[in-house]
Order: structure tokens, then C-alpha cells, then sequence
């Protein structure tokens, strides 16, 4: 019970390594009954090999042109902080850890600043009260501890050479190659650490990994649980995992209508999207499609089938549908969002007229109702807005006009008179 008590500790703290365990010959006769002979068994490391499974292969590698193509696998540096001591007797084997000498005190310094009591006193003190570091805290069956000592372990590791990290696409799998058995602290050493993938229709980003504490495969007769050599990064309780956000790209849309009794979907509008404010370059999109679009017989102007990111863009409507006065023609702002769910969404659509036309209509608070209307001439623009401002001016001006002949011909019939 002790043995897998300690390993369910190590796995829930994204470690995998042996320690101090109950010789297999034990666990033997515990369940035999007395003076029943025992079968020898074989203790031993299998291979130098640890296997991190993952949920995304792709967490694994690294990303070049904008996060578009695969450039090289992930680089790690690793230290090997204790060996394995195996014990062969005739009746099973026993494994314990023995940390490697030349870094055995700056291990124990890392352990007495960072493994303290709610005290703040130093669990570990020396070898004499404690024994063996790295056994000790193998046996402490407590995964914090463990988590703490490997996010800071108090020893730089070299660079694995970069054949000596192997992705497998198909099993969403990496294999580290040490160069001898024992136990390592593998830190993931990428710069930059966080990596994007761009498939055009999405991104991922990938934070990298956390530091792991894990040692090589052992075979079962070592009586050691979850002895494999495998971290498997799926599981939920992992904390050595990676992290990931994706983000997934999208459009937006709004429809074309006349006013008044010519209130109809609006077919043959053709609207371009530009990234500035000044309307000189036309936006393509993550795929490299210039964002343009036509309204349909519906009157719908659909551009849900591009992929942009978050942010501000332009949007001019550069052929008005026939019979339509040109100066009718729409210049809108749209601004795109992140949901909470990840997906790129349209936030809002504003009139950059100033004062604004009044043919935009709908709110942020409903984005299915933005609607932009076309008029076949200015006297059916609305009476707010800058046209309607517009027409009014000039109303105003022709009623200060006639108002100005009238006087004129008023001084000169009452000079008339005088005559």
C-alpha cells in the first residue's frame, strides 16, 4: 500500500520515478501463506527513454511564418539528479534513489528554501536526520512537495540534443532519450516558450511546459506502481501539462434595404473591407482572400465566410445597386471581438459619418439587426443625420433667400411711394 500510495502521489504531481519501495519478496509473502517459496524475480531499467503523451501533438513543436509552418520540435534541457540502486535478492528486488553526489547540496539548498513547514522551517535539514534528499522526498507521498521541489530544483540541465526528442504525430506522443537510467529534471527550455500554430481558420497557443520531475522506465518485478517511464499529460489532475487557447476566426453579416414604400432586400450592393481608416488597402483575410462581398436577393451582406481576427476595420460600399443614388453609398466601421467561447464575432457596427447619415440602423445589443439603407434620391433621405441636416440647410437657405427679395422688393416699392 505504501509503494502505490507514494506513486498515485507522484503521478497526480506530473512526476514518474522510483523510490524506497517494500522489496517485491515482501508483497510475496504477505500473500502466500507461511514458508511457501518464493519466485525469484528480475529488478532493472528497461531502457533510457521517458514518453510524454499529450492531447495535441502539435503541443510538442515549435512554429515559424506567423505560426504557419511546422519548424522544429520543442528543445528541453534536462539534469539527471538520482541514480536508481537496485537490489536483486533471491526472492524479488527492491529499487531505492540515490542523489548524485556533485549535486546533492545545491539539491538540498533548493529543498530547505523552497519545501518549508506552515512555520516557515525547512522540511529537509541534512542526510543525517533525513537520509537520502531525493528518497526523502520521494516518500513524503505528498504531490505539492513534490510540484515545488520541481519548479525549482536547484540544478541547470544541458540541452538534449534535438535527435534525441521525438514527436509522434499519430499516438499525440514525445520521447526523450536520456542518456543513462535514473531520474531527471526536464525543463522546457523553447523561446519563446509560447508557440502559435495558425491553420487560417483558427489559432492555438500553445504555453509550454511546466518543469517535470521523471525518471526512466523500471520493470514491474521492482514492485514500483506506474514505473513505465510514461507521464500522461491527458489526465485531468496533471500540472506539468501545457497549456492552450484557441481562437477560432469568423465574420459577420447585416442586409441591404431601400426606405419607405421601397423597404425590400436589396440585391447587387458590393461593400469592400479596408484595414484603415482612410480606405487604401483592401483587407484580405487570414487565408489571403480580399474581404469583399455582394448583397443577394435577400439583401444579405455576408461576409461569415472569412476568417478575421479581433479588431477595427473599414468597410465602403463601392457599387450601390442599380437605380440607387451613389451618394447613398454606406462607410461603416466594424469592430471584432473575442467571445467566451473563442470564436472571433462581430461587437459592433458604427456610421462614420459626422453627424452620421441616419440610413444605418441596429444595435450591439442584437447583432442580427444591422440594417443599411440605400435611397434613389435625397428626398427620401431621413430628417436626422447629416443628409437630413443637409437638406435642411438648404432649405434654410433658399427660405433666407426668398426672405431677402421680398425685403429688397419691400424697400424699393416703399422708396417708390416716397418718390
Amino acid at each position: 500500500m505504501k509503494a502505490k500510495s507514494w506513486m498515485a502521489g507522484v503521478a497526480a504531481a506530473a512526476t514518474l520515478f522510483a523510490a524506497m519501495t517494500a522489496p517485491a519478496s515482501a508483497m510475496a509473502e504477505e500473500a502466500g501463506a507461511p514458508g511457501t517459496p518464493q519466485t525469484s524475480t528480475n529488478c532493472a531499467a528497461t531502457s533510457n527513454t521517458i514518453t510524454v503523451k499529450g492531447k495535441d501533438a502539435d503541443a510538442f513543436k515549435t512554429w515559424t511564418n506567423e505560426g504557419k509552418q511546422f519548424l522544429a520540435n520543442r528543445t528541453f534541457s534536462v539534469v539527471k539528479v538520482a541514480d536508481y540502486k537496485i537490489d536483486n535478492g533471491a526472492s524479488g528486488g527492491s529499487v531505492h534513489l540515490e542523489t548524485v553526489k556533485n549535486l546533492e547540496n545545491s539539491i538540498i539548498a533548493a529543498m530547505q528554501k523552497n519545501l518549508l513547514s506552515t512555520e516557515g522551517k525547512p522540511l529537509y535539514v541534512s542526510t543525517d536526520q533525513q537520509g537520502d534528499p531525493m528518497n526523502w522526498l520521494a516518500n513524503t507521498h505528498q504531490d505539492e512537495l513534490i510540484r515545488a521541489y520541481a519548479n525549482n530544483p536547484g540544478v541547470t540541465g544541458t540541452a538534449l540534443a534535438a535527435e534525441k526528442v521525438n514527436v509522434n504525430d499519430t499516438d499525440k506522443s514525445m520521447t526523450l532519450t536520456m542518456s543513462e537510467p535514473g531520474l531527471y529534471v526536464i525543463v522546457d527550455s523553447t523561446q519563446p516558450k509560447r508557440q502559435t500554430k495558425d491553420t487560417s481558420d483558427n489559432t492555438v497557443v500553445y504555453d509550454g511546459f511546466n518543469n517535470m520531475l521523471v525518471g526512466t522506465p523500471l520493470t514491474g518485478d521492482c514492485g514500483v506502481q506506474n514505473s513505465d517511464g510514461v507521464v500522461d499529460l491527458t489526465s485531468s489532475n496533471l500540472n506539468a501539462k501545457t497549456g492552450s487557447t484557441t481562437t477560432e476566426r469568423g465574420g459577420f453579416y447585416f442586409t441591404k434595404v431601400g426606405v419607405g414604400s421601397d423597404r425590400t432586400a436589396l440585391e447587387g450592393a458590393e461593400f469592400t473591407v479596408y484595414s484603415d481608416a482612410q480606405f487604401t488597402t483592401v483587407l484580405t483575410d487570414a487565408k489571403g482572400a480580399e474581404v469583399r462581398a455582394t448583397s443577394g436577393v435577400n439583401g444579405r451582406v455576408d461576409f461569415t465566410g472569412f476568417k478575421l481576427d479581433a479588431g477595427t476595420y473599414y468597410l465602403k460600399e463601392t457599387k450601390v445597386p442599380d437605380g440607387y443614388w451613389s451618394g447613398s453609398a454606406a462607410k461603416l466601421k466594424v469592430t471584432m471581438t473575442k467571445n467566451d467561447q473563442g470564436k472571433i464575432v462581430l461587437d459592433s457596427i458604427t456610421d462614420l459619418s459626422v453627424p452620421t447619415s441616419g440610413l444605418l440602423n441596429g444595435s450591439k445589443n442584437d447583432l442580427t439587426s444591422y440594417v443599411y439603407h440605400n435611397v434613389k434620391s435625397i428626398t427620401q433621405l431621413p430628417l436626422t443625420g447629416a443628409m437630413g441636416m443637409a437638406i435642411l440647410g438648404v432649405v434654410a437657405v433658399l427660405c433666407i433667400g426668398g426672405a431677402s427679395i421680398i425685403i429688397v422688393r419691400a424697400r424699393k416699392t416703399k422708396r417708390s411711394f416716397a418718390a
